[in-house]
């Protein structure tokens, strides 16, 4: 059997409120990495006008959940939610793309990199259902906060449309601090236009007001410099992305907004996120 061929699985039935949603899941073997399970939730019917979200869980690694978290609000929505599973056996550093670990030591083998694993995920369900559609949207909430961003940093594919990054325990600043803290050193080439491109994408950087917990938080010496809390670390991240595009008079297209008394819940989260994300879809 070839072993880049897609396999699929079961499907999984959740009852929510009375309602059964069907959870389907495929096996995504298509390229020279270990397998990725993706869960996802249909429309009714699908047509050329389908939009697809990808969720990208936290650090629990609770695919299903934050895909179940999306069923009351695309009830009529003409929208594929995917949630792929990036397992902690063959993806330890997932919310660093694999490119290096939480202490910054880089990882050599750039063939474990992440940096365009959305992209093919997204041309197979493009393929496969035959929308037109040619952009994605992506929610990120914690550690997958920190994997949105820096997709969104590393990756060249140029087909994100909208992104939320929410709650996420630290970040990779644009500045000569050494990577993964900061842009020095990068095992990946980011360029001009790459920066510019990230800058310029609508996304909504957001945390959770109570959201200041040390639990799980990354302690290293250069994650405590972006800040003691995630409430820190967000505001200090958003001020220099203002700070850069200025000196660099690039057009940022971020938002940032505290959400009051929410703590580091994806489920709250995923309220906002939805607002945002499924607002333009019918």
């Amino acid at each position: 059997m070839n072993r880049f061929q897609l396999l699929f699985g079961v499907l999984l039935i959740i009852s929510i409120n009375s309602n059964a949603s069907i959870i389907q899941n495929v096996t995504f073997a298509y390229w020279n990495k270990p397998d990725v399970e993706i869960f996802y939730l249909l429309p009714q019917s699908i047509n050329k006008d389908t939009e697809i979200v990808f969720v990208i869980h936290g650090n629990s690694r609770n695919a299903i959940d934050y895909l179940s978290a999306w069923i009351p609000y695309v009830e009529n929505k003409n929208v594929i939610i995917a949630a792929p599973h990036f397992d902690k056996k063959n993806f330890r550093y997932f919310f660093l793309l694999e490119t290096a670990d939480s202490f910054g030591n880089i990882n050599q083998n750039s063939d474990n990199y992440l940096n365009n694993s959305l992209s093919l995920f997204f041309n197979y369900f493009k393929s496969k259902y035959e929308f037109d559609s040619n952009a994605y949207k992506i929610f990120g909430h914690s550690a997958g906060a920190q994997f949105t961003h820096r997709y969104m940093l590393l990756s060249d594919d140029k087909r994100i449309s909208t992104s939320v990054i929410a709650n996420a325990g630290w970040y990779t600043f644009i500045s000569n601090d050494n990577f993964p803290y900061g842009i020095n050193k990068s095992p990946i080439s980011i360029s001009n236009n790459q920066l510019s491109n990230f800058m310029s994408k609508k996304s909504h950087l957001l945390i959770g007001s109570d959201d200041i917990g040390s639990q799980n938080l990354n302690s290293s010496k250069g994650a405590l410099l972006q800040g003691l809390t995630r409430v820190e670390r967000a505001n200090n991240y958003f001020n220099s992305l203002i700070k850069k595009a200025e000196e660099q008079n690039i057009p940022l297209r971020w938002t940032y907004k505290v959400i009051q008394d929410v703590d580091h819940d994806y489920l709250k989260m995923t309220e906002v996120a939805s607002d945002i994300l499924l607002r333009d879809i019918n």
